[in-house]
């Protein structure tokens, strides 16, 4: 009995660790994949849902507004702009006249979904640093909105 049990386990440990072995592992050959650059239409959401190209004017975020926005690279990997960012959110205190500042704007991070793409990240660098109290944190990146798969 003892002689059939170790059969039947040789037999078994055969067959679950398949048949011959492989000298030396898996062999890749060829060039490395390439990442195929994005060549559909690029989009950015605003605070609302709403999806622009090239936007002039945008609200990123509840707190900023970004405002004559002229574009560079847009639908390429790192969307460059130059334009006004502007206090929203009343943190330098409301008035007739909202604070703001001139800065270089990048979107990064594009997110396809479909036929489109989508950047998931913004950074704002201010023209003449620094940049004001209200502004702080969107130095870094900012995560941006996209919808949903």
């Amino acid at each position: 009995m003892r002689l059939r049990r170790g059969a039947l386990c040789a037999v078994l440990a055969a067959c679950l660790t398949g048949c011959g072995g492989v000298d030396g592992g898996v062999r890749v050959e060829g060039p490395a994949v390439t990442s195929v650059p994005w060549t559909g239409p690029a989009y950015l959401t605003d605070w609302y849902g709403r999806a622009w190209q090239r936007p002039s004017e945008i609200s990123p975020t509840r707190s900023i507004d970004l405002r004559r926005l002229t574009w560079r690279d847009w639908g390429s990997p790192r969307a460059r702009a130059t334009g006004v960012v502007v206090d929203t959110n009343c943190m330098a205190g409301c008035r007739d006249d909202p604070a703001s500042y001139r800065a270089r704007v990048v979107l990064s991070g594009l997110v396809k979904r479909g036929n489109v793409a989508f950047y998931s990240q913004m950074s704002l660098t201010p023209v003449h640093p620094p940049a004001p109290f209200w502004a702080e944190g969107y130095g870094e990146s900012t995560y941006l909105d996209v919808p949903d798969a």
